[in-house]
């Protein structure tokens, strides 16, 4: 063996015999083995540098085998540069390249976040800092709460997500689109936050777009526009170098019939998969909150232990206008007419007005609320529609729970009493869902009677 190499080595001729050389990349495959399986995290702050100093050797996980620069690059975007650890943790946990229990995950999210806005400071103004932070603390909640098999981890998670640990509000996801569409209208003064959104979408954020059957292209376009949008791919040429630079085309390999079924047939499987999992996930994390909130409010209604002595309060002028133009309707037992001391109300008791789980008015029901409005055009004052739900449990993907259902319905109302208006703009909806019952939902009859609109004028004397 040694004379074959030393004749190789000599005369380039290797003849009939059969050579063994060492291969240049064995040592990186032994470094790559030795770690193998899950690795750290990588790291979460930059010890010992300074902001907008010279940049750091670019972090790496345990099982990277990819050799690092001799010299670092230039930090071109201090922002993308100081957002680089915890993008890189929230993509390796996505992955699967890093795991770990879901609490201390949240804490790694929370303090690279506080690392990464002090790190921010003193580069960008307050604005700026502000939508940085939203894009990363937004990022990590989406990925977060749709990671495979959290269970009930991914409920605790959006009680206490970043957006709410860091601004206090329970920001909802599609915030992340307005800013986009707002610094694509001025990318110039954006580049900055531009880049560090689209590496926000490649890290994985996806939002609503997750659960639209085309939200793969809709997430394409909007990092092809945010990309479009940076100088340096402005500035690229659109002429080619070398013009016949392409090979020629192969033909298109035939592919059966059969392949092309089992694929489509594969691929259905998985989006009904998928279809069935999230609408689980979305069902089992919304019951809690909402029982807690409706926890709140005390079973029965409070009363005093010596009430004062009734007075009959006599009906006002605005009651028997309204009453007397509904009175065919209150004869069916449609409507009823209704006032305290501040306000004058409309309440419809037919029970059944939509379609069940549905904001879609039942057929006919649209010329009730158009003979409401009518009513109320010769009354003064803002106009307000409420809706109202019994205790039964929605949980679709448009409808998650019965408050989201009461505040379609209202706005469903709302635009045909703004129909009739002659100042549309004083009609206003809002959806308070079961939480303010007037009868039993022990029975049928009594949940028939909390399924209702009230409109609501103020009462004037």
């Amino acid at each position: 063996m040694r004379e074959a190499e030393r004749a190789v080595t000599e005369d380039g001729d290797e003849g009939d015999k059969t050579v063994f050389r060492p291969s240049p990349l064995q040592g990186l495959r032994q470094n790559a083995a030795s770690g193998a399986g899950y690795g750290a995290p990588p790291p979460l702050s930059r010890t010992g540098h300074a902001p907008g100093s010279a940049p750091l050797a670019p972090s790496r996980l345990a099982d990277d085998d990819v050799p690092l620069p001799a010299t670092p690059p230039k930090v071109r975007n201090i922002m993308l540069a100081e957002a680089e650890p915890v993008l890189a943790l929230l993509a390796a946990v996505r992955a699967g390249r890093v795991r770990m229990p879901m609490p201390e995950f949240h804490r790694e999210c929370a303090k690279a976040i506080a690392t990464f806005e002090r790190a921010i400071a003193p580069h960008y103004p307050e604005e700026k800092r502000q939508r940085a932070k939203y894009a990363v603390c937004a990022t990590a909640d989406d990925i977060a709460q749709n990671l495979p098999g959290i269970g009930t981890d991914g409920a605790e998670w959006a009680r206490r997500s970043m957006v709410v640990q860091f601004f206090h509000e329970n920001i909802g996801g599609d915030r992340f689109w307005q800013l986009v569409d707002d610094m694509l209208r001025t990318p110039n003064d954006n580049l900055d936050l531009i880049e560090l959104f689209h590496a926000c979408l490649a890290a994985g954020f996806e939002g609503r777009f997750r659960v639209m059957p085309d939200g793969r292209r809709r997430l394409q376009e909007i990092m092809t526009r945010l990309y479009g949008a940076l100088p340096h791919v402005r500035a690229l040429s659109q002429v080619e170098l070398v013009p016949n630079w392409r090979g020629e085309k192969a033909p298109p390999a035939r592919i059966g019939m059969n392949i092309l079924a089992l694929a489509a047939a594969g691929a259905l499987a998985l989006l009904v998969l998928a279809y069935a999992v999230l609408r689980l996930m979305l069902a089992s994390s919304g019951d809690l909150p909402t029982d807690r909130l409706a926890a709140l409010n005390p079973d029965s209604r409070l009363t005093l232990s010596r009430p004062a002595e009734a007075m009959a309060a006599a009906r006002s002028e605005q009651a028997s206008r309204l009453a007397k133009f509904l009175e065919p309707e209150i004869r069916e037992g449609l409507v009823t007419v209704e006032e305290d001391a501040q306000t004058v109300r409309v309440r419809t008791t037919v029970g059944q007005l939509f379609e069940s789980g549905s904001d879609e008015l039942e057929a006919g029901r649209e010329t009730l609320f158009h003979r409401i409005g009518r009513a109320i055009e010769g009354e003064r004052g803002s106009v307000l529609i409420e809706g109202h739900a019994d205790n039964d449990r929605v949980a679709t993907v448009r409808f998650p729970d019965n408050m989201a259902l009461s505040e379609a319905r209202a706005e469903t109302v709302g635009r045909l009493i703004r129909d009739d208006l002659s100042d549309p703009s004083r009609v206003t909806t809002k959806g308070l869902g079961e939480s303010v019952p007037i009868a039993s939902n022990d029975t049928p009859e009594g949940k028939s009677q909390n399924r209702r609109v009230e409109i609501i004028v103020p009462r004037r004397s």
